[in-house]
């Protein structure tokens, strides 16, 4: 069989032999990256130790609770079911003579925030931006584009579209590994609100027009420094309200790319094994594609080889 693998490279076609080997090149770069991210990802959750809500750092945590609506509970957009976070996508069937593939129609991603507790505390988990792996995905095909999930799947369902929705549900056990931040209020925040204070004021003209000289029509400076000072009382006063009232601590995206931001409901222990094999899968790809690809230039640039 290698035989005539060495065979087959010499004599293909120069063209079609090299638009392959680059394609399967590329596979291997793609694959090797994709071995060594999940294995960058699988050294940090193992060397990342677990925080509680109530005594976490600031910065990279990783961080275990039971997940909770932050406002209102969010709805599967395809399946109706409540949730704290979803993903879905519906794809189409398209036909082009015996061969046919999967066009994505629609997609969607929540990016709402949610709460996990661990019983020490609570904090916001912002989604956007996050790797994010589900236990409870529900896969189903139909005839139409609106085809509910049914009641039961089944191995023999078909159809020319193909529905696909992940979910978080409340009080499911999430973990999280990203970067942890405590918001703090000071004089920006004040400020930010007395510049929104003013120009919605500006928007109204009878509070301008009580602001406007009767003889020239400019601003009065004194009325308007007035009004400046009542923007300023009011922000303080919210500020304090805010101030007075516990702060949620978040959970988002490093801006280190060093750090990468993940999300799942399978478990740590079901994560590392996902991990772990997409670590092999992807250096085991790079090496049977790296090594059939320097088979075949061997082959092919070899004395008695076709050569360029």
């Amino acid at each position: 069989m290698i035989e005539d693998l060495r065979q087959a490279a010499i004599e293909a076609d120069p063209e079609g032999f090299w638009s392959f080997a680059l394609i399967v090149s590329v596979i291997a770069v793609i694959a090797l990256y994709q071995g060594l991210n999940a294995f960058w990802r699988l050294r940090l959750v193992l060397d990342t130790p677990r925080a509680r809500i109530r005594s976490a750092p600031q910065g990279y945590v990783e961080l275990c609770g039971r997940a909770a609506s932050h406002h209102a509970p969010l709805v599967g957009p395809l399946t109706g079911l409540p949730c704290v976070w979803y993903r879905y996508r519906v794809q189409k069937e398209q036909r082009s003579g015996r061969n046919s593939r999967w066009v994505t129609v629609d997609q969607g991603t929540s990016e709402e925030p949610f709460l996990i507790d661990d019983g020490t505390g609570r904090c916001l988990v912002e989604p956007a931006g996050a790797a994010t792996t589900c236990r409870t995905v529900d896969r189903w095909h139909g005839a139409r584009r609106d085809t509910p999930k049914p009641a039961r799947s089944s191995w023999f369902a078909s159809g020319r579209y193909r529905f696909t929705e992940e979910r978080i549900f409340a009080g499911e056990e999430t973990y999280v590994l990203g970067r942890l931040e405590t918001p703090r209020r000071g004089t920006a925040e004040r400020d930010r609100l007395v510049r929104h204070l003013l120009r919605t004021w500006k928007r109204d003209p009878a509070r301008m027009a009580k602001l406007t000289r009767p003889a020239d029509g400019q601003i009065d400076l004194a009325a308007w420094e007035a009004l400046r000072e009542q923007a300023r009382r009011i922000a303080e006063q919210a500020e304090a309200r805010l101030a007075s009232a516990p702060t949620l601590s978040r959970v988002t995206r490093s801006t280190d790319p060093r750090q990468p931001y993940l999300i799942s409901t399978l478990g740590e222990l079901a994560l590392l094994g996902r991990l772990r094999w997409q670590a092999l899968g992807g250096t085991a790809g790079f090496m049977l594609l790296a090594g059939g690809v320097a088979f075949a230039l061997t082959a092919r640039l070899a004395p008695g080889g076709l050569g360029l």
